[in-house]
């Protein structure tokens, strides 16, 4: 049983954006008590020092594509159908050890950066060597593949209904509960109109009987989003979905970009959880979603870094400000997306996307995913008064200090426990060569 006690730290409200000085004592995962704690009231516990340190929910990142990790550069600078090709290529040349070690860097980049909760859309094949790397790293997951039955393109991967429902079994099967609890599955086919109805509605099917969320892509393209809707017969493709059955609280909608008025209408009904990724939909030049109306309709946003081969980064406070800035741009209205509102896009929203009910916020009871922030070594961050707000909008994910993943150690001191970073960085910096002369991106020396 791990247990610790948080002396002094400045908590974090994120409704107000005050703080309020407490400790915490965190015994077997959870939030045990917080406020004044007496040491013996907590024998065996390892005491941490948290003074003037922000202590913050553990970001939950609900849309990503870790393997991606490993392709960053190759994928930089491409439209849309020219990234595609080149991402499927490289997939093909990935073997086990490229799947473990771009997963792993994937996911202690996101422990550094503040990230205890991923939600990931995997690739084909070489499934055990990614799950062993969730795994090994301890974070918090929920994962599925992502299956696609119609072509987008000649290197498209596809496979059929059948071997769809197959698949997800297996990864019902081998991830739902793993990793005492922390690793849950879901059903993640990438999304219309690389997905047919057949395979949408027997996977949500599937998903509905297991309570496992569903998780695809939405209106991500302005061109696949017009075809969707000739297709269909509808607006676009919420519209689409809605019709075929698969919109409810249990669905996530990575990047919902190409909506009408009506189709943000349709999601509010259904309950169901656009995922915000602003610095992919930058990179590619996607668009800029409606997320400020969708906000002012009480929609609970959700917010995700994607692949880093499109988004380039797994740092979640890099990924609020950027989506928060857009929308005053695009708006012309600076108290949209607001600290209060990113923050919470960034933790307990996402938290309750993913079915959690007691995670996303530090109180007495909810499982201790936790992070401490140091804003006492950047001249940026100064200002203890305001401190939730600079963070955002002055400072990144290098000012967190300290990460707990169900009252596990994962970060103290900004440096990751239970690994050799620069092993890490060696490994995965030799492996990235080797595979981009084996894609002839680069030649070898």
């Amino acid at each position: 049983m791990s247990r610790f006690l948080i002396r002094n730290a400045d908590i974090g409200n994120l409704d107000d954006l005050s703080t309020q000085n407490k400790d915490i004592y965190i015994e077997d995962g959870y939030f045990k008590k917080i406020g004044k704690i007496d040491a013996r009231e907590c024998p065996g516990a390892t005491i941490i020092d948290a003074h003037n340190m922000l202590a913050l929910p553990g970001f939950v990142d609900c849309h990503s594509h870790t393997y991606q990790t490993f392709i960053k550069g190759p994928l930089d600078d491409l439209v849309i159908t020219e990234w595609l090709v080149r991402l499927f290529t490289f997939e093909e040349d990935m073997d086990d050890e490229d799947y473990y070690y771009a997963t792993l860097l994937s996911c202690l980049s996101a422990l550094r950066f503040g990230t205890t909760t991923i939600n990931e859309m995997g690739g084909y094949g070489h499934m055990d060597a990614t799950l062993k790397a969730f795994e090994d790293a301890g974070i918090r997951v929920t994962f599925g593949i992502s299956t696609t039955d119609i072509p987008e393109n000649d290197v498209t991967p596809l496979i059929s209904v059948d071997e769809a429902l197959k698949l997800s079994q297996e990864v019902y099967e081998k991830v739902h509960g793993r990793n005492n609890g922390l690793m849950k599955a879901s059903v993640a086919p990438a999304g219309l109109p690389a997905v047919s109805k057949e395979m949408a509605v027997s996977l949500k099917r599937f998903a509905n009987e297991r309570g496992l969320i569903y998780h695809t892509h939405l209106g991500e393209g302005k061109m696949e989003t017009e075809n969707v809707a000739r297709a269909y017969g509808t607006n676009g493709e919420a519209e689409a979905l809605e019709m075929i059955g698969v919109l409810d609280e249990h669905t996530l909608l990575a990047h919902s970009i190409w909506l009408s008025d009506h189709e943000i209408d349709i999601i509010k009904e259904t309950k169901a959880v656009p995922v915000h990724c602003p610095n992919t939909n930058m990179k590619i030049s996607d668009g800029i979603p409606k997320i400020a109306q969708m906000l002012s309709k009480g929609i609970p946003v959700a917010m995700g870094c994607d692949g880093e081969a499109s988004s380039g980064t797994k740092d979640m406070i890099r990924e609020g400000k950027a989506g928060s800035y857009l929308q005053k741009a695009i708006t012309l209205d600076p108290t949209v997306m607001d600290a209060s509102t990113t923050f919470k896009m960034m933790t307990i929203n996402g938290a309750k996307a993913l079915g959690y009910e007691d995670l996303g916020e530090i109180k007495e009871g909810n499982q201790a995913d936790l992070i401490l922030v140091n804003m006492e070594d950047d001249l940026s961050l100064t200002d203890r008064d305001h401190r939730i707000g600079n963070l955002l909008y002055a400072g990144t994910g290098h000012a967190v200090d300290t990460v707990f993943v169900k009252g596990q150690l994962k970060l103290r001191n900004k440096h990751i426990q239970g690994f050799d970073e620069q092993f890490i960085l060696s490994k995965c910096n030799d492996l990235i060569h080797k595979l981009n002369v084996k894609t002839g991106y680069v030649k070898e020396n």
